[in-house]
């Protein structure tokens, strides 16, 4: 070791003795000291071992084996099969439908593993194409205070970047919120050398054998002391874990809109063909994105077009399109659906047509049908470029580099979700979307989702508070949390948090005026996030929370792990709680092996809550799930009859929680023009209810305003502005 870096880390040794000392004849005080502003009481925490979240794990897999073992065991054959098939509005087609779909990426089977870190690390896509970490650190000298800070940052109100800076013994990092920065998977060559006085190689190598998930905090020694370490990113080589197929090159004349600069490299495979030379490209190329399905497919499109746009593309014009076409397509797909994958091959096909007769078209087909069908679709339709689940979507870049040198690309493989490299491309400027789980544990017999969009894997808190404020320092109102399964943020951490913790610390970000979150589960849902709710002034008053259906044997059968009882205690907590409040849902019917008398049992759970509007769809069979190749299927037209009723039953509600409003004052926030109307300005309520009435957008937008409710429809409020709000 050479002199200068002996010195420095003698230097670093004597502040680490003199910590100490001082430590070890004040430890009280330092405990006090750095708790105090919290009002806890150190003495009471209880630190539960980091492996305590495996022994969970397996608890909770074997109840759910246990559960399982009363549902019919060929019912949970994942075998292909002919089955009934059946649209949405319960008509039939042919009888003989044969679901096919290839084998999932991710477990669907009860029991199996839900642990993202077994999953990813153990699979092609873990260890061996991780580029690198990034990582914060708290450095203590005693053991008792490093357990004691683990155990309360449990809570999302403690940040670990503010713990960081009030406690941390690292003089290098304290005064950064503890950051490290980006770490190299390998000690190769010294790269990470330059990090020995901060984290000695071998406590990194401890925090890479014990986690790489991000968000996860753990707890590694070292000469210098106790270490609790947070991932905060990771950086995955995703080109390496996609599969490439080199398309056969297309000999046709390159049209006049397409020019050659040698030196260059184009951006897109499809419209830009490279070869020896240079690369062809067009100038001022445009774009066109399609999303069908959910909030998190919104959430997920808004990603891409950030991605899309950094890379200097444009989306083009309505009056554009009447004349040309866009160069890249992408179609964000939805598998909740049945026939969703005809849908999709139904809407590329026309594009696949402008690329068979020689236009420069990039065909992407993202999300869950995607996930789904994997390389299958490009065997389906070989004019397609990239195919891209949607653990992916905000690494489409890196992608279509890939595409551009000629490849096909399909990128399906499980990996820990990544930070956004850019920011998202909102498609409004009052309210956004904020991502804060991904994916979904739950296996419900009727439901894809788990092997579309992969298993729980929570966000840092950290992030998503800094996202928020940074919405809000933007002019944004109004966000909303999204996740498949939002109440199980946090499940899946080292420590483990808890989602009514993050709803507070969400809800108190200066500025905010408003704060909802979608979509809840009843299993999970616990009577703290209503608290929450009821104590966070910015916290919107809306619930979504899916019931399903009104039958405890239909419940069962779906594996949805909760009663009707359960759902109504939910139900009166929000009316004790909150008598205002607007709840919503989402409900199935004709699910295989509903009787009437069970569909009665769902109108009478209606009765009884009176939802402000539900979510209705018939049954429809997915690819990889339990109940599509069961014997006992619902007929299309008992469907299509109990879906009608249950519709007549919901307009009914929906207009009765509305007229509530009649002649009352509410507060509106002002997000667009009514586009039927252009003299009006549309916003909604905190209950989530859409109000119309008279105003200029430009004025109003982004405002919350008091507005007198004159007239109420089934789904819209129209009133009159009284005046905005201070």
């Amino acid at each position: 070791m050479s002199p200068p870096k002996l010195i420095k880390k003698m230097e670093s040794m004597v502040r680490i003795i003199l910590s100490i000392l001082m430590l070890l004849s004040s430890i009280a005080s330092v405990r006090a000291f750095a708790f105090s502003s919290h009002h806890s009481t150190p003495s009471s925490s209880v630190v539960e071992p980091i492996t305590s979240y495996y022994d969970d794990t397996i608890r909770s897999n074997n109840q759910e084996s246990r559960r399982d073992s009363n549902r019919p065991t060929s019912h949970l054959s994942m075998a292909f099969t002919e089955t009934t098939s059946t649209d949405d509005d319960g008509s039939t087609n042919d009888p003989k439908t044969t679901i096919v779909a290839p084998k999932p990426k991710y477990p669907t089977l009860r029991g199996s593993t839900v642990d993202s870190r077994k999953i990813i690390t153990n699979g092609s896509a873990g260890r061996e194409h991780l580029s690198a970490i990034r990582l914060k650190h708290i450095l203590f000298a005693s053991k008792d205070l490093a357990s004691l800070s683990l155990g309360k940052l449990r809570s999302a109100k403690f940040n670990f970047d503010d713990l960081a800076t009030q406690i941390s013994n690292c003089v290098e990092t304290r005064d950064k919120g503890g950051e490290i920065g980006w770490v190299s998977s390998t000690e190769a060559d010294g790269e990470n050398e330059h990090l020995d006085l901060i984290l000695p190689e071998n406590s990194r190598q401890k925090v890479l054998e014990k986690s790489i998930k991000p968000g996860d905090v753990v707890m590694v020694t070292s000469l210098r002391g106790y270490h609790l370490v947070q991932i905060t990113d990771v950086m995955v080589d995703v080109r390496k874990m996609a599969q490439h197929k080199v398309r056969t090159k297309n000999t046709r004349e390159s049209r006049s809109n397409v020019v050659k600069i040698k030196g260059k490299r184009g951006i897109l495979g499809g419209a830009l063909s490279s070869d020896q030379d240079g690369a062809t490209f067009k100038k001022d190329l445009t774009y066109k994105i399609e999303t069908m399905g959910c909030q998190m497919n919104l959430a997920d499109s808004e990603r891409m077009e950030g991605q899309l746009q950094s890379l200097g593309l444009r989306p083009i014009s309505v009056d554009e399109e009447k004349t040309s076409h866009p160069d890249l397509v992408l179609l964000n797909t939805c598998s909740i659906r049945d026939h969703a994958e005809q849908k999709v091959y139904s809407y590329i096909g026309p594009h696949a047509k402008r690329k068979r007769d020689g236009e420069d078209v990039a065909i992407i087909v993202a999300g869950c049908v995607a996930q789904q069908e994997g390389e299958a679709l490009l065997r389906r339709v070989p004019e397609v470029d990239l195919v891209m689940g949607p653990q992916y979507a905000n690494r489409i870049s890196d992608l279509l580099e890939d595409v551009s040198n000629g490849n096909q690309v399909v990128a399906t493989e499980a990996s820990h979700i990544m930070e956004d490299s850019t920011k998202p491309r909102r498609g409004s400027k009052t309210v956004a979307w904020v991502n804060i789980i991904y994916g979904c544990n739950e296996r419900c017999t009727y439901c894809i989702v788990p092997t579309t969009r992969g298993v729980e894997q929570s966000r840092p808190p950290e992030s998503i508070v800094q996202e928020v404020q940074e919405l809000v320092s933007q002019g944004y109102k109004e966000v909303t949390l999204l996740g498949q399964n939002i109440d199980a943020y946090g499940r899946d951490m080292l420590p483990r948090r808890k989602f009514s913790d993050l709803l507070r610390t969400v809800g108190s970000v200066p500025n905010l005026k408003r704060l909802r979150f979608v979509t809840s589960h009843p299993r999970y849902m616990s009577l703290g996030v209503i608290d929450a709710v009821a104590e966070t002034p910015s916290a919107c008053l809306n619930f979504h929370v899916p019931f399903q259906s009104g039958s405890d044997a239909i419940l069962h059968a779906m594996g949805r792990g909760h009663t009707r009882a359960k759902f109504l205690q939910i139900v009166d907590r929000i009316r004790e709680r909150l008598p205002d409040a607007s709840i919503t849902a989402d409900v199935i019917v004709g699910f295989p092996g509903e009787t009437e008398e069970q569909f009665l049992d769902t109108l009478s759970l209606m009765e009884e809550v009176k939802f402000d509007s539900v979510n209705t769809a018939a049954y429809s069979p997915r690819p990889n799930t339990p109940a599509a190749v069961w014997d006992n299927q619902v007929a299309g037209d008992v469907k299509h009859d109990r879906l009608k009723r249950i519709n007549r039953l919901n307009l009914q509600h929906a207009m009765e929680r509305r007229a509530r409003m009649q002649d009352r004052t509410v507060e509106v926030l002002v997000e667009e023009r009514n586009v039927k109307i252009p003299t009006q300005v549309m916003g909604r309520t905190t209950h989530g209810y859409i109000v119309y009435f008279d105003g200029e957008i430009d004025e109003l937008r982004g405002k919350l305003v008091h507005v007198k409710i004159e007239q109420c429809h089934t789904y819209y409020l129209v009133g009159s502005i009284l005046h905005l709000k201070p």
